[in-house]
């Protein structure tokens, strides 16, 4: 009994040692972490309370769906508010989230081998990007995801002198998850070891999302070479609040419906017979230009990215071939329309200054002061798109691809009466339009996690959707590309088709690799894709009047 006792006492006060070891290094851990970010103080400063502020994770409604657009593009769009604005209405609380795999690159991928990754080529669009938003008086605090085993104390400082002063920064190193390699449905093996898994590092942005959803309005949440600026994000914001007014107006409406006008007037619906089906999971048709659209289907709009990057000036560069560029794709089925270019000329109506300018000499490997025809994109084609006129203040827009069970309808550019069993392309990798990211307000993620998103959003990806382990089944491309946004959440993204707002959709891939990796035929220039787009819509005109008799403008 006394030997037991004296074991007992033993294992108890070890017990204490390791529990006051792991408290003392918890708590020197979280203030090394959120020394320059103070929830608690946040909290109680701005008297906000998640109960009582958003309703993420703690209820299953969405009665107030994106119920906080209208508030934020309007603190948004204050700059330099003076003292007085200032006290009636907070500045924007920003959150950048930044993955970055590696410090310096491998080589790999069109990559030179020791460049310094970190500061020639995260370091400038992010610097950029905050730098836009402080400018216009935002918040703004950046989260680094990365995937290397630490960041020394000098490359932690280089960061932090080269942001704005008042910007809050937080890292996680050694971010890549474990997991047990191909065990899939089955127990790893007995002799099994965890491995690093690489491709899901893009998925740690999800917990950072979860700890800090309260605390801020808008979350921006990119690969460490995307270029992201205040112009893009309140394009997204104006574009939401336009999708929101159209929400609001089928709302009030008896039917719960919204109809297309022309001056004011309502425009004479299609007829409901007669009209194309679908050949594959798709509810409506290919034949969708300006029908009346529902609550339901409206909630699923949502702003859509392409990414871009700048030609290189070398002179081998193998896309500045003559002609090369000018046969692209689909150029014979959709030429360009004249309307994309300035009659005088000829150029572009697009104009690359937000998405991608540049200094000279120019920084990492980006182009100083690029023209547009030097912008190229290979994401998607006009053969994967389509347009649709949705009812004012949205308008005409191009329509990205979707999964077939989520599409809300558009006019695919493929359709014709006399083909109308062409098929369309859906989740295809080639045509998918790769975002490296995205971008939301507080309860547009809301919305991802509790009504758009089977199985959730955010963590702990613990429900019978995910099958056991999320990391064995899904790549980068469906954490961060959109794979699982546009896909699985049947989120349907679409760009307006007036060239000042269209240019403000295009980001900017700062690494400039895919020019020279990627299979040339997927190449073409920016402005061609939106002069195809333009065709489309002028094919959707002449379709509208042919087949149904009605004018469209």
């Amino acid at each position: 009994r006394w030997l037991l006792e004296h074991q007992t006492h033993k294992i108890m006060t070890r017990l204490h040692a390791i529990f006051f070891v792991v408290a003392v290094a918890a708590t020197i851990c979280c203030y090394t972490i959120t020394k320059r970010i103070n929830p608690k103080q946040y909290l109680k400063q701005h008297d906000r309370r998640l109960s009582e502020s958003s309703s993420v994770l703690l209820t299953n409604t969405d009665d107030h769906w994106t119920w906080d657009i209208p508030s934020i593009l309007s603190r948004a769009k204050q700059s330099s508010p003076s003292t007085q604005q200032q006290q009636q209405q907070e500045p924007l609380r920003v959150l950048i989230i930044t993955t970055s795999l590696v410090e310096y690159d491998k080589g790999t991928r069109g990559t030179t081998h020791g460049f310094d990754r970190l500061k020639h080529v995260m370091l400038p669009p992010l610097v950029d990007s905050v730098t836009s938003m402080t400018s216009r008086g935002w918040h703004v605090d950046v989260y680094l995801i990365l995937g290397f085993k630490s960041l020394a104390p000098h490359r932690r400082q280089l960061i932090m002198d080269a942001l704005p002063p008042g910007v809050g920064l937080e890292v996680w190193e050694d971010a890549i998850p474990l997991y047990y390699k191909n065990s899939f449905n089955k127990r790893p093996k007995a002799d099994q070891a965890v491995t690093n898994g690489d491709h899901a590092l893009s998925r740690q942005h999800r917990f950072v999302l979860r700890d800090k959803l309260q605390y801020y309005d808008f979350f921006v949440g990119f690969e460490d070479d995307m270029r992201i600026s205040a112009e893009h994000v309140l394009e997204f914001l104006e574009l939401s609040n336009d999708i929101y007014q159209l929400y609001g107006e089928a709302l009030s409406n008896p039917g719960g419906q919204v109809v297309v006008g022309n001056d004011g007037k309502a425009v004479q619906p299609p007829p409901l017979v007669h009209r194309h089906k679908s050949n594959d999971g798709a509810s409506v048709g290919n034949d969708i230009i300006h029908d009346p659209i529902g609550v339901e289907h409206i909630k699923r709009l949502f702003p859509g990215l392409l990414r871009v990057e700048v030609l290189d000036r070398k002179s081998d560069h193998p896309l500045r071939k003559t002609g090369v560029l000018d046969n692209h794709r689909f150029v014979k089925e959709h030429p360009p329309s004249p309307n994309a270019f300035s009659a005088v000329d000829g150029e572009s109506l697009l104009d690359p200054t937000i998405c991608c300018d540049e200094n000279d000499p120019p920084r990492g490997k980006m182009t100083a002061h690029p023209k547009m025809e030097e912008v190229v994109m290979w994401e998607t084609n006009i053969q994967a798109s389509g347009v649709r006129k949705y009812p004012n203040p949205i308008g005409w827009v191009a329509v990205m691809p979707v999964e077939d069970k989520a599409d809300v309808g558009s006019f695919w550019s493929g359709y014709t009466k006399e083909q109308p069993n062409l098929k369309r392309p859906r989740r295809v990798d080639e045509t998918i339009g790769n975002q490296a990211g995205f971008m939301a307000t507080r309860s547009q993620v809301e919305y991802f996690h509790n009504k758009a998103c089977p199985g959730g959003f955010l963590p702990p990806f613990d429900s019978q959707h995910w099958k056991g382990d999320s990391l064995q089944r899904h790549s980068v491309e469906f954490w961060s590309g959109g794979f699982q946004l546009f896909g699985q959440c049947s989120l349907n993204r679409i760009l307006p088709l007036e060239p000042r707002r269209f240019e403000k959709h295009l980001i900017y891939h700062v690494s400039n690799n895919k020019q020279r990796t990627a299979p040339a035929k997927k190449m073409i220039r920016v402005g061609d894709f939106y002069g195809q787009i333009l065709t489309v819509k002028e094919k959707a005109i002449k379709f509208a009047k042919e087949a149904w008799g009605i004018k469209l403008t």
